[in-house]
């Protein structure tokens, strides 16, 4: 029997498909569908984790002679973990609430220059009788009360709700029996609430800028500064209902090792995931310093849509550099 025939009789034997065998070797599945056509062999270190998971010896894999099935010492797949069915249904229903907080900090970062840009708007054109310098105190205070009650969720949500599954995002790991199927019924089940989610979403974020629109044919500054308020209160409400829909669905994606979390794409996130948080850190510090030296909260929100769109270019080239080193490493293999 050859190495192909052995890998795909050990893979049936444990009941794995080819995409939880590769989840588990940490390679694409069709590295793993060349290895069982005999289009390609494995690397040495992946002989020794493919012996590690069936609980085989690395002789029985690689020579012909040997038909015999030769187990090792070590139980099988002692190395991977496995995801039960109350794991994966705990893990499910804290996606909810931790869509919640992550939408409701986001959108707080989001709102947090209305109060300085009306305050500031109001008392200039005399609306309210306190000065310009009270007002952006007054709103200054606001803005950096709401990044701070930002932040503090972000960081408990991280800390409290995300941080005993990280392994679901970076390690290998593979579903016992039947999880597979929850997880499709609950995808199932949300689906219909994530499309009215999304599509209310985009709508407010396509009408958001439709304020300025109408308050540049005024000419009243006044209405400028509060279409700006209005159109923040837009993009948030927008944000926060993407957010909603969203979570949940990663949540799905990420336990069936789908979408956004194939092994591919787990590789180019362990590259993201330190460069996105730099990159935000930056664009919050640009965002703050430009703001606090001109004033001008009315334009420096522009920031946000701006690191937005370099942010998803960014991602795609990472992405598809990442994709290219591991395309090149299975013509390696």
């Amino acid at each position: 029997m050859i190495f192909a025939e052995k890998i795909i009789t050990l893979r049936k034997r444990n009941g794995w498909s080819q995409e939880d065998l590769a989840a588990r070797v940490n390679v694409s599945r069709q590295a793993v569908a060349k290895w069982e056509a005999s289009q390609s062999i494995p690397s040495l270190d992946k002989i020794v984790q493919l012996s590690l998971i069936f609980g085989v010896t690395t002789d029985y894999l690689l020579k012909e002679e040997e038909e015999e099935i030769s187990l090792t010492q070590d139980s099988p797949d002692s190395s991977i973990r496995h995801v039960t069915l109350q794991e994966a249904g705990s893990y499910l229903e804290t996606r909810r609430p931790a869509a919640w907080v992550c939408a409701i900090a986001t959108a707080l970062c989001i709102l947090s220059p209305v109060t300085v840009i009306a305050l500031g708007a109001f008392s200039e054109y005399g609306h309210i009788h306190i000065s310009e310098n009270t007002a952006g105190a007054i709103g200054l205070i606001v803005l950096l009360l709401m990044v701070g009650i930002a932040v503090g969720l972000f960081i408990w949500n991280d800390q409290v709700r995300n941080k005993p599954w990280e392994f679901l995002e970076h390690d290998p790991f593979v579903l016992d029996y039947g999880v597979r199927g929850l997880v499709k019924e609950q995808q199932a089940a949300f689906a219909p609430a994530k499309l009215a989610l999304t599509i209310i979403g985009v709508i407010l974020l396509i009408l958001s800028p439709v304020a300025i629109f109408g308050a540049i044919f005024t000419d009243k500054d006044l209405y400028m500064a509060l279409s700006v308020c209005v159109t923040l209160i837009l993009v948030a409400a927008g944000v926060f209902l993407l957010i909603l829909a969203d979570i949940p669905s990663e949540a799905a994606d990420r336990l069936l090792q789908e979408g956004d979390y194939t092994p591919d794409k787990k590789r180019s996130n362990s590259v993201l995931g330190p460069l996105s948080g730099a990159y935000w850190l930056i664009a919050t510090a640009i965002y703050l310093l430009w703001s606090f030296r001109t004033e001008n909260w009315g334009t420096t929100w522009m920031v946000w849509p701006v690191a937005g769109l370099l942010f998803a270019a960014l991602r795609a080239i990472v992405e598809a550099v990442m994709k290219n080193r591991g395309e090149t490493q299975e013509r390696i293999r």
